[in-house]
């Protein structure tokens, strides 16, 4: 969209944008016009015309079939103006199996230059995602990706090389090296879950709203939620604790689960959270052990992160 407004931009020839999603095709087309500042550049009358279209809705999508009027101009006119770039090669979409080419070593070195000031100039600015870093700073997804990308491969990397979005390999890649994908202030409040069935070296929730919020009091508290959620060590921890234990009960109000809830629902009150050494605090290459562990009620772990947040709370000291 933003590139044929451009280009239309560039030949000087003047266009309306209508909603052509077949469910209002029956509206007079007049009715259906979307309104925008012709003026304004053109991300921002992307994001105005965005904004148009979904209202009325709960929709924060930017997916609908659009009409693009051109009056008074020609077929040859538009054509041309269309195809002024089309001596550029045509950029495919590269296979996974050159993609995951990308390691984590690829990711910290892209987001080191990001950090620097450097710029990945192929690749605009994110719109519905950030790649959030320890420190909580925000950076575009494409491109921390994209730089990674060639420095994997030694291409030029664009963005029509790969796609970015839940269950792709950007975004699992970008996430196993360590940042957290979280939708922009605006965008979709409710993230999705990671696609485990697709890569089982993703599993865990994204965070939820509340947990967002916690965020930004305290950004590195990001890494304390993403290694909580190894699911490998709180499995063991919870195997070792009802072995000792002989059942799951949390640590700090001593509720039992089980007796209040019944045993098929009441295991999942008990969470594992890290309460010796802050994930934020580890040093590279750290490896949690069971003791650094502590199983707390769904509200106990809570109220603990909130103190974390808030600088209330402390670790334990490791033995």
């Amino acid at each position: 969209m933003e590139l044929l407004m451009g280009r239309l931009d560039r030949a000087r020839i003047p266009y309306e944008i209508y909603l052509d999603s077949r469910p209002v095709q029956h509206i007079p087309l007049i009715q259906r016009r979307l309104l925008f500042d012709r003026k304004a550049p053109i991300s921002t009358r992307f994001d105005q015309l965005v904004r148009a279209m979904n209202a009325g809705s709960a929709s924060h999508g930017a997916w609908r079939r659009l009409l693009i009027a051109t009056p008074g101009s020609g077929p040859a006119e538009l054509v041309a103006a269309v195809n002024a770039h089309a001596a550029r090669p045509t950029i495919e979409r590269l296979p996974t199996s050159q993609l995951r080419q990308v390691t984590n070593t690829h990711i910290h070195k892209a987001v080191a230059r990001l950090l620097a000031g450097e710029d990945a100039p192929n690749f605009a600015s994110s719109r519905d995602y950030d790649a959030l870093t320890d420190d909580g700073v925000p950076l575009a997804p494409k491109k921390v990706f994209g730089l990674a990308l060639e420095e994997a491969l030694g291409i030029e990397a664009y963005p029509g090389h790969f796609s970015a979005g839940w269950g792709q390999v950007c975004f699992k890649l970008i996430e196993t090296a360590g940042l957290w994908i979280v939708p922009k202030t605006g965008g979709d409040p409710r993230p999705r879950l990671r696609s485990t069935e697709v890569d089982a070296e993703l599993t865990g929730v994204a965070p939820t709203e509340e947990e967002l919020s916690w965020i930004e009091g305290n950004p590195k508290i990001v890494s304390h939620l993403k290694r909580e959620r190894q699911p490998g060590l709180a499995k063991q921890k919870r195997a070792e604790f009802i072995a000792e234990h002989g059942r799951l009960f949390c640590e700090e109000c001593k509720l039992d689960p089980v007796e209040r809830y019944g045993p098929e629902a009441g295991h999942a009150c008990i969470e594992v959270h890290h309460h010796r050494v802050h994930v934020a605090n580890m040093t590279p290459g750290h490896l949690t052990v069971i003791d650094d562990l502590k199983c707390l009620c769904a509200n106990c772990h809570r109220v603990l992160h909130r103190k974390l947040t808030l600088g209330l709370a402390k670790m334990a000291s490791p033995r």
